[in-house]
């Protein structure tokens, strides 16, 4: 993809923590000495992070949430603000002046975890699942609100005359236990759970059998899998079903290299399912190139209005200072599946990546959506971690973990459709119904898009609201968290 820049918007504010120019009072401006009490000095870790969000927080200077100086937080935390707009805890004692400053922000997205916190956050966040696979089978997850259950896709000669078929239902739980078990032998005894016919859905419908299976270490779990759906007239439509996107899965090139791969796989299909429900997001640049595959070079995907840092000489000493830039991004080349007929399950777990991907494939090609209200999360988080200093970043990382909102997208039509949700063509509630009317549609190849973007705010990103269905997953986190790297 080809990233080019429309406007520099410039040099917007003037940083109130390093810049000695900007105007300020001093005890001499309205009194004497004696009517100031003593000046608290802040914490390093106060000021480090003062100044980050001086910098980079995208809301702090447009919506005036930023004090005038670091100063002003000192000494104003207490154990109240332990914990962040999500209920989580955050900061310890030593600490509570910048979650403080942090919990001011009007943002919930943007939040702060101490030292002590810091480690165990940030592997949540950047670490992909490790897992087993079943050698000779493909599998696909069954339920989008359960992680852990698969559902057999297809099934090598191998591994069909150990007794495993399509249709069959395995538990990632189970089969990790079963792995343990047998004391990480290759060939385990599974549970599985078989359905007594092709419609099967409810628990009373599947039988409970016990087959042999050929398990391996996958190292990383995938997040793309794809299947096959009959559409009653002997076509078969390829589903793509993306759970996340990551730059460390299975594939070395992350959950772009495994959509590429996937992509090739069903090379000459005409139409295709992309099954984005309960996709949280996660790194852009693998759901932008993701997207650019059914687009045609030119093509806009996304325009971003980010927060930057310039630097300019103040009394012959450099100073930083907030900038906002503007950059599109757009197709550079026809994507390899631009004359592919495209239909997109979505839910209201499909956020932050995830709407990016499907905003730019809908508003492009007018590709139908089909499902729930999406979430709605069209701005994303810088992560600054200790330890990840960058040479175009001049200053100091903290000792904890600041995550800020640094960026505010617009699809390419400048509309948006933050904390509103992607509207779907056809508003479905449940899985099976989903799939059908978007193989019925990917079977026809006519329907285009008439939806468009909701029209009442729903509330995500204020912060009473801030809940996120009560989930404390890696899941519900990552899609919290949307990376820029």
């Amino acid at each position: 993809m080809k990233t080019m820049q429309l406007l520099f918007v410039g040099v917007l504010v003037c940083s109130a923590l390093l810049l000695s120019a900007c105007t300020h009072k001093s005890p001499s401006d309205t009194g004497s000495e004696d009517d100031f009490p003593v000046k608290l000095v802040p914490s390093k870790e106060l000021s480090t992070n003062y100044t980050l969000l001086d910098l980079f927080y995208i809301y702090g200077h447009t919506r005036n949430e930023i004090e005038d100086s670091v100063e002003a937080y000192v000494g104003e935390g207490s154990a109240l603000d332990s914990k962040n707009a999500f209920g989580e805890k955050s900061c310890t004692k030593g600490y509570f002046d910048v979650c403080y400053m942090y919990n001011q922000m009007d943002d919930p997205y943007t939040r702060y975890y101490d030292p002590t916190l810091a480690p165990t956050i940030l592997a949540a966040i950047e670490e992909s699942e490790k897992g087993l696979k079943i050698v000779g089978i493909e599998s696909a997850p069954y339920d989008e609100f359960d992680a852990e259950l698969f559902v057999v896709t297809s099934v090598t000669e191998g591994a069909r005359n150990f007794g495993i078929q399509e249709g069959d239902l395995y538990s990632m739980d189970d089969l990790m236990m079963a792995y343990e078990k047998y004391s990480g032998q290759d060939t385990i005894m599974l549970s599985i759970a078989r359905p007594l016919s092709p419609t099967a859905s409810s628990p009373d419908q599947f039988n409970l059998v016990t087959v042999k299976v050929v398990v391996e270490e996958t190292g990383r779990l995938p997040t793309v899998y794809l299947h096959y759906e009959e559409d009653g007239m002997g076509d078969y439509i390829p589903v793509i079903k993306i759970t996340e996107f990551d730059s460390k899965t299975l594939n070395d090139s992350g959950t772009y290299g495994e959509f590429a791969e996937a992509l090739k796989k069903t090379a000459g299909a005409k139409s295709t399912i992309i099954d984005l429900r309960n996709n949280g997001g996660g790194d852009t640049e693998h759901c932008i190139n993701a997207a650019g595959e059914f687009l045609s070079a030119g093509d806009t995907i996304v325009i971003d209005i980010f927060s930057d840092m310039d630097s300019i000489l103040v009394d012959g000493k450099q100073k930083y200072i907030q900038k906002l830039d503007t950059m599109a991004v757009v197709a550079d080349e026809d994507g390899s599946a631009k004359d592919r007929y495209v239909v997109i399950l979505a839910n209201e777990w499909s956020a932050s990546c995830a709407e990016l991907m499907l905003s730019a494939i809908a508003s492009n090609k007018k590709s139908p959506v089909v499902g729930t209200l999406t979430y709605g999360k069209q701005i994303a988080q810088a992560v600054i971690a200790k330890g990840e200093e960058d040479e175009d970043i001049p200053i100091a990382m903290p000792e904890g973990l600041a995550i800020i909102t640094a960026m505010y997208s617009y699809d390419k039509d400048w509309k948006l459709y933050h904390d509103l949700g992607i509207v779907p063509d056809f508003e479905i509630e449940t899985r099976k119904a989903q799939m059908e009317k978007a193989v019925e549609l990917a079977s026809s190849a006519t329907y285009r898009r008439t939806a468009g973007y909701g029209t009442e705010r729903l509330g995500h990103f204020a912060k009473p609201a801030a809940q996120i269905g009560g989930r404390t997953s890696l899941k519900a986190m990552k899609m919290r968290y949307k990376i820029i790297r």
